[in-house]
């Protein structure tokens, strides 16, 4: 059995060690072909290419039973980053577009119930550089109530 697992990993039987030593004074590369052989043990025994011995030999013998894969990921996962996107992507077509820069105001401005509430969303987007020649007064919105 011991064979087969050297032969499985590539590397010379007990990785070439002919005295023995401890795993700490072992060179890297001696100490990596262990991992490598102790690992293809235990792959090889949950495969049932060998019989894994000993007290707790069955432990080694995996039998997993069905375990659910989870749910699928969430189609909104990445929500709030496209709505920024989309958002900067109007605000960069509003700073260079009349008829965009008066929609974004009109919708940002439909729920402003006195005329001090207009002017801080007005300047809000003045802030992010949309021309001030772009974004209509209160009165030429149609906000006649706000005035």
């Amino acid at each position: 059995m011991l064979q087969q697992i050297w032969q499985a990993t590539g590397h010379p039987e007990r990785a070439g060690l002919n005295v023995w030593r401890p795993f700490e004074q072992l060179r890297e590369d001696v100490r990596e072909a262990m991992w490598d052989a102790a690992a293809t043990a235990f792959q090889l025994a949950a495969n049932g290419l060998i019989s894994a011995r000993g007290r707790l030999g069955s432990a080694l013998q995996f039998q997993f039973p069905y375990v659910y894969d989870g749910d699928e990921p969430s189609p909104f996962q990445h929500a709030w980053q496209d709505a920024m996107a989309a958002w900067e992507e109007t605000l960069n077509q509003a700073r260079t577009d009349p008829a965009t820069a008066r929609q974004v105001l009109g919708m940002l401005s439909g729920g402003c119930r006195t005329l001090d509430d207009y002017e801080k969303e007005r300047a809000c987007l003045y802030g992010e550089g949309i021309p001030a020649k772009f974004l209509p007064g209160a009165r030429e919105l149609g906000r006649l109530e706000l005035i």
